[in-house]
């Protein structure tokens, strides 16, 4: 994000930073050979003031957990995802389904990638997971909200990944919890400048 003007807002400096991360894997992939069609996924996100800033491409996933309510926040970038927003397959279906790792999109084979940008409030108590697809894969989301609601998030981590290897799970088993303390509202921008 530091190539980016410092004037842009966070959300665009966070959707210029994807843009280069592709930019280089996919250089790569172009001049390199053997890494030819490669690619990855990605889940970046950051809070300003009360607000929640993501930036989403592929099928790593972020959840939120407030007041014992366990939500999805991003949308999977997956073949087998499309057939369960078109109502083909269930999601329970889609957890166990053969191709469900086939990406519709992600870093590295296209020059400008198509990138989700979320913004959402958050609130002090929130608890914030996000996760590559080994652990949501492995793991029911009812297991996931049950370990963040017993543990804080540092053992939450390690006993999320103890569970989807214990289910398993040998791939992608990254994981990553956030514990609202506090925030509040970010201060309004100032959108003149005075001098010369």
């Amino acid at each position: 994000m530091e190539r980016a003007p410092t004037s842009w807002s966070v959300q665009k400096r966070l959707r210029r930073a994807v843009q280069q991360a592709n930019l280089e894997i996919y250089t790569k992939a172009m001049t390199v050979p053997e890494l030819q069609r490669m690619g990855t996924t990605l889940t970046a996100s950051t809070v300003v003031g009360d607000t929640l800033i993501t930036a989403h491409v592929g099928d790593c996933r972020l959840y939120l957990l407030r007041a014992e309510t366990f939500v999805q926040l991003t949308k999977d970038h997956t073949r087998v995802w499309e057939q369960v927003e078109y109502g083909i397959l269930s999601p329970e279906e889609a957890r166990t389904h053969p191709e469900r790792h086939v990406l519709s999109r992600c870093l590295g084979h296209n020059v400008i990638p198509a990138i989700d940008v979320l913004r959402r409030p958050i609130q002090p108590g929130d608890i914030l997971l996000q996760c590559s697809d080994g652990i949501h894969t492995s793991l029911p989301e009812s297991d996931l909200m049950e370990v963040l609601l017993k543990h804080p998030a540092e053992v939450a981590c390690r006993t999320i990944v103890e569970r989807a290897r214990e289910a398993g799970g040998s791939d992608n088993l990254s994981v990553q919890v956030v514990s609202v303390l506090s925030c509040s509202a970010a201060p309004p921008r100032a959108w003149w400048r005075f001098g010369t």
